[in-house]
């Protein structure tokens, strides 16, 4: 190969290099931003022309809805809510979105947004996803004693486990800890977390956790100190809201001391 050719394959490499830092650039300042409280600088980020070119629709309004959360804004967040579920994106992941979102609001008693999260999912999702969501509005928030049987059609359906095979026995678990029948909802709630498990989903694992060792005794393969497995876990839908950063006074003074 000739010192063009070779020239030329450097210089394509490095243009590839110096895309995909532009491409990464953006999200990586709006992620350190977030981290340090700076809220209104990851805002100028989303807002600043020629954004949507660097990063998607999707992954921009998915940004600005944790954005507006984390920065104590409640009518954009809410606002934010209804247009991402009234809007179609090239990519997939929307609904899984609006889902996950909704499951920590329920996780976390957050009944206002849950109820915007519900009224998207209800108008987009799948049917699956829309009936799970609100069974669990109805047994979580509303505390409705539904029928067990109902549950159980719908374990007895599952192939793989998944987010949904924890979440149904953990809505039965809840049924019978509701009717105060502890043993079977503890055993709902044991299962519940093997399935959270195999799918890497945080969501709900420590309310089942917490219910074992409560009631529990060591009948139990979740009760006591185990080796809690390193699951994803979101952003707490009440503590974080509630966030209030520090004021560059109270700043300034730390500094002096």
């Amino acid at each position: 190969m000739n010192a063009v050719g070779t020239l030329l394959i450097v210089l394509i490499i490095l243009l590839c290099l110096i895309y995909n830092w532009i491409k990464k650039a953006p999200k990586k300042a709006i992620q350190r931003a977030l981290k340090q409280h700076d809220y209104e600088h990851a805002l100028k980020i989303l807002d600043a022309v020629g954004i949507e070119k660097i990063v998607s629709p999707f992954e921009k309004d998915k940004l600005l809805l944790k954005t507006y959360f984390m920065a104590g804004k409640k009518e954009n967040f809410l606002k934010q809510i209804q247009h991402i579920g009234h809007t179609q994106y090239k990519e997939d992941g929307k609904i899984r979105l609006l889902e996950i979102w909704f499951h920590h609001c329920l996780q976390c008693d957050a009944k206002e947004f849950a109820d915007a999260f519900l009224n998207e999912i209800n108008v987009c999702a799948d049917s699956e996803t829309m009936d799970l969501a609100n069974l669990s509005y109805q047994i979580l928030i509303n505390k409705e004693t539904i029928s067990i049987s109902t549950l159980d059609e719908k374990i007895q359906k599952i192939k793989n486990p998944d987010f949904h095979s924890g979440l149904l026995y953990y809505l039965k678990g809840m049924l019978y800890f509701y009717r105060q029948d502890l043993e079977n909802a503890l055993h709902s709630f044991d299962n519940a977390l093997f399935n959270f498990e195999a799918c890497n989903s945080g969501i709900y694992y420590d309310s089942c956790k917490k219910m074992i060792d409560t009631y529990g005794n060591s009948s139990y393969l979740h009760y006591g100190t185990i080796e809690l497995p390193k699951l994803y876990k979101e952003i707490d839908m009440v503590e974080r809201y509630r966030y209030t950063p520090p004021s560059k006074t109270s700043k300034k003074k730390s500094r002096d001391k």
